[in-house]
């Protein structure tokens, strides 16, 4: 071929490397851009002017690795039941005076903007999540209250967060923003470590643990704590100086199941912590949380407990190593006349480490497992892979090749579900489900009964439940 028959073919050549180059400039401008935003604009220009203009109202920042949603829908029912008009963000949406206005995470920029922007609210709980911060940083540089629930190692290996120090320091930006009070976990090591940061006179921290030495350094030196009194009749308490308050006992929490769900009586105390920063009374928080449930309706996909057939059914969206850990330790406090079957999944950009943490905390807890994926979540995984490592880690953290079934998706894996239960089992359904399709599950299961337990009687919330 003549250098005249390849002109056509260099210059489309050559057009390519060029839009090539077009487009890899344009996307590193687009990055530069997105730097500056965040790194000058917001910080410099934007936050302070939207402080300046936008109406004062009280506002609760609330982040952490697990329980941020659950204590921002705790807070907010607080909130309301104190006579608040409450908006509200989460990773299930934008919440404005009890109107769902958004189904999809908003827990970051985006939904933080529409809450601000709302006319009509009295009082805005924003939780707070890894993925905004990183992206567009904290949206306001202040607040009234914020609080730090945990730092765990979900995320970690992405995104350029490496370690839980890391994390810690990422997370702390919100807490940094509260004027008023903050709420800190003294159960958790990296939270533990900032209690003392902080002037003890506005800060508050929860734990399980009433006794222990971070809540009696704490209360030394002048701070206030929220505990778990297990003496007698377990129950929330308010410590300050010699003084113990009660706030809710564990069997008028409903979203604690009788005790099983510690996790949950954290998120209460966190919730009546934060509520107090706001001017609600302890005692005034726990009437409201007495009335806050873990329904479908009311808390979708945490730790949803559907009793309404034989085999006692769980909706929760646990896919991450510590959201497993805590579900595990609650379904081990649960009765069973039977076994106990775990459908999961888990979100495809995550290390291989995470999928080996993960099987080894459900690996104890359940008899059975189903492993299946969601085309949406697969995240540059190929198809099956999820599954497969999901499966690799179950077995090596010792579960028998027999006791792990795979299905190709989550309609797969409720049919398999539905062959292997029985009356008295314990079916636990995970996966990173949006509200509509918490909302919709039902639809799915067999309508075939109420669940029974040891004792023969219908399983409710707050039976048989430990709280040790």
């Amino acid at each position: 071929m003549s250098i005249f028959g390849r002109l056509p073919l260099l210059r489309h050549y050559t057009a390519s490397i060029v839009s090539a180059k077009v487009r890899q400039a344009r996307k590193k401008a687009k990055k530069a851009l997105r730097r500056v935003r965040r790194n000058i604009l917001r910080p410099l220009l934007i936050v302070p002017a939207r402080r300046i203009l936008r109406r004062k109202f009280p506002l609760a920042l609330i982040t952490g690795t697990k329980g941020k949603t659950t204590t921002t829908r705790m807070l907010a029912h607080i909130l309301a039941e104190a006579g608040h008009i409450v908006g509200y963000t989460s990773t299930d949406g934008v919440v404005i005076a009890g109107v769902q206005v958004t189904d999809h995470d908003s827990a970051a920029y985006a939904g933080a903007a529409r809450v601000l922007k709302s006319p009509s609210i009295t009082v805005a709980v924003l939780e707070t999540a890894r993925g905004g911060l990183l992206s567009d940083g904290l949206y306001v540089d202040r607040c009234d209250v914020a609080a730090l629930l945990n730092v765990g190692r979900d995320h970690i290996g992405i995104d350029g967060i490496e370690t839980l120090a890391q994390m810690a320091k990422l997370k702390r930006r919100v807490i940094d923003a509260a004027r008023k009070t903050v709420v800190l976990n003294a159960d958790d090591p990296l939270c533990r470590k900032l209690i003392g940061e902080f002037p003890a006179s506005r800060t508050t921290v929860f734990s399980l643990k009433s006794r222990s030495r971070a809540v009696r350094q704490h209360l030394a030196n002048g701070g206030i704590a929220f505990c778990l009194e297990d003496k007698g009749e377990p129950r929330i308490v308010r410590r300050e100086g010699g003084t113990v308050h009660p706030v809710v006992s564990i069997a008028n929490l409903p979203a604690a199941l009788g005790g099983a769900l510690r996790h949950n009586i954290a998120n209460a105390m966190a919730a009546a912590a934060l509520a107090e920063g706001l001017g609600i009374a302890s005692d005034k928080a726990g009437a409201a949380l007495s009335s806050f449930s873990i329904s479908v309706e009311q808390a979708p996909g945490r730790f949803n407990v559907i009793s309404e057939r034989p085999c006692l059914v769980i909706i929760d969206r646990a896919t991450s190593p510590p959201a497993a850990k805590v579900l595990a330790a609650s379904v081990r406090n649960l009765p069973s006349d039977g076994r106990r079957l775990c459908i999961l999944t888990a979100v495809g950009n995550r290390p291989r480490v995470h999928f080996t943490e993960f099987g080894r905390h459900l690996a104890q807890a359940f008899d059975h497992f189903i492993c299946y994926e969601q085309e949406r979540y697969l995240r540059g995984r190929a198809p099956g892979e999820i599954a497969g490592l999901l499966r690799h880690g179950l077995e090596h953290a010792g579960v028998k090749a027999k006791n792990v079934d795979v299905a190709s998706d989550y309609d797969g894996a409720l049919r398999r579900m539905s062959q292997l239960a029985k009356p008295g089992d314990i079916v636990v359904i995970l996966g990173p489900f949006r509200r509509d399709e918490v909302l919709n599950i039902q639809a799915f299961l067999p309508q075939i009964g109420t669940a029974r337990s040891r004792s023969g009687r219908a399983l409710t919330p707050s039976q048989g439940a430990r709280t040790s």
